[in-house]
């Protein structure tokens, strides 16, 4: 009892001595053998033996260093297991990737372009509504001679029409029909043999002049704007034509106007026009395939396939188109879910890799000071009589130097050495784990942007 009460005394008491030839070590510890060694790691062993201020700032220095540590240790093991799970999904990739060459799907390969000819003859073939007189329908409109030398089908220009609810005024898109952007639609180069005006913007002009209130050539000068990526001109003339139009061939101008909406991004709104299409006329495939790619876009996949299915059945022609569709899905569901949960992973990587960065730094300041009080670990007296010490200082060389004496012809060999506070700061490099992060951020970037396709904007994982 008497002797545990001393001990602490005693050390405190070797602490605070200071004999200039002293070979006395400040810390020792009572082994497993009942034996009482040195040790020379120990934050104790001080420049100062005698700085009593320093001893006890030393305790408070290795309390909060040894709580910090604890703290890095579980983070660390934390992040390893989370990072392990991480790598195991980018091992996945490579199963996943396969089916990407075969069934790459763009954005581009959804929108809806007519290339079939039977819709084109309903257009093409003449018939006694090819032009109509102004109905009340139109409200204020009203013919508007062309003027200048070279006229345009700018559809304006030929027949005036305010706001009408028939022309769907009343959707956003309609209301900010100025501000719609769209691509060139080029696969519109194939109708000109069949359409020519759609290629002579003077003969559609002239088309318009003459007759301002027929469907037919505002619809093929949508068509025309359109080619030309001229959203803003090409929703004026579909809006003219399907005022114009009658019921059996509406749904001829809606499937346009429908169109310039869902290549301007305004999809809720073809939705609106392109379901009145198709309300008009079921039994065109056009118009099934336009809604089933709105519907695709919007991410209802359901619906989509029953659009799609629809189509197929009044043209076989479409069956090999929606089956790649299908193929493509299943094969870009599988590789964004792993591109996804890797994101998920990676993001809740973060908040313990920024605790871990913050401690690193705690840790560094009070190692510092740790330090500073300490004598240098090649410096401590130790009885070569402990051989597991010799050893032990031996393993820990760090930056060793041959330097000559006066006394002796052979050079004397002088080592650092890194004690156990210097080990661990080498265990927490919180550099790695950041270079780590910053890999599979790189990685999931580029997959995701390249790779993706059409299914970086619909929500592919939700079907």
């Amino acid at each position: 009892m008497l002797s545990s009460r001393l001990l602490p005394l005693l050390l405190l008491v070797s602490a605070s001595i200071c004999y200039h030839n002293t070979e006395a070590s400040t810390h020792w510890l009572l082994n497993t053998n009942g034996q009482i060694i040195p040790q020379l790691t120990s934050p104790f062993y001080l420049r100062r033996s005698y700085d009593l201020i320093a001893f006890l700032n030393q305790n408070v220095y290795k309390q909060k260093i040894d709580l910090i540590i604890a703290e890095l240790l579980q983070i660390k093991s934390n992040l390893t297991a989370k990072m392990n799970n991480l790598d195991a999904y980018t091992n996945e990739l490579t199963n996943k990737i396969g089916c990407i060459p075969n069934f790459y799907l763009d954005e581009s390969d959804i929108l809806s372009t007519i290339i079939n000819m039977n819709y084109i003859n309903r257009i093409t073939v003449p018939d006694k509504t090819s032009t109509t007189t102004v109905s009340a329908s139109v409200g204020n409109s009203r013919a508007v001679a062309s003027k200048g030398k070279n006229p345009s089908p700018k559809c304006a220009d030929y027949l005036k029409l305010d706001f009408s609810v028939a022309s769907f005024d009343h959707l956003d898109g309609l209301h900010n029909r100025t501000q719609l952007k769209m691509a060139p639609e080029d696969m519109f180069k194939s109708l000109e043999y069949y359409i020519p005006s759609v290629k002579s913007p003077q003969a559609l002009a002239d088309d318009l002049r003459k007759h301002p209130t027929s469907w037919k050539y505002h619809t093929i000068a949508s068509y025309y704007w359109r080619k030309k990526g001229n959203a803003r001109e090409a929703i004026e003339c579909a809006r003219r034509a399907v005022v114009l139009a009658p019921r059996k061939h509406k749904d001829i101008p809606l499937l346009s106007m429908g169109t310039i909406l869902q290549r301007s991004q305004y999809l809720n709104d073809s939705l609106v026009v392109l379901r009145a299409a198709v309300d008009h006329e079921p039994s065109e495939p056009e118009n099934q395939m336009a809604l089933g790619n709105t519907y695709m876009l919007l991410s209802e996949f359901n619906r989509s396939f029953e659009a799609y299915k629809a189509a197929e059945s009044l043209d076989s022609v479409y069956s090999e188109h929606n089956d790649y569709i299908k193929k493509s899905i299943n094969c870009f569901k599988d590789l964004k879910i792993n591109l996804l949960t890797m994101e998920r992973l990676l993001q809740d990587i973060i908040p313990g890799l920024e605790r871990y960065g913050s401690l690193q730094k705690e840790f560094d300041e009070y190692h510092e000071k740790l330090d500073r009080e300490q004598a240098p670990l090649k410096t401590r007296v130790f009885d070569e009589a402990y051989s597991k010490q010799v050893d032990f200082l031996i393993q820990r060389s760090q930056i060793c130097t041959t330097r000559m004496t006066k006394e002796k012809s052979e050079p004397i060999l002088s080592c650092d050495f890194i004690s156990d506070v210097q080990m661990l700061m080498e265990d927490f490099a919180v550099e790695i784990l950041n270079n780590y992060v910053d890999l599979k951020k790189e990685l999931i970037n580029t997959y995701k942007i390249n790779s993706l396709g059409i299914y970086k904007k619909i929500f592919v994982e939700h079907f």
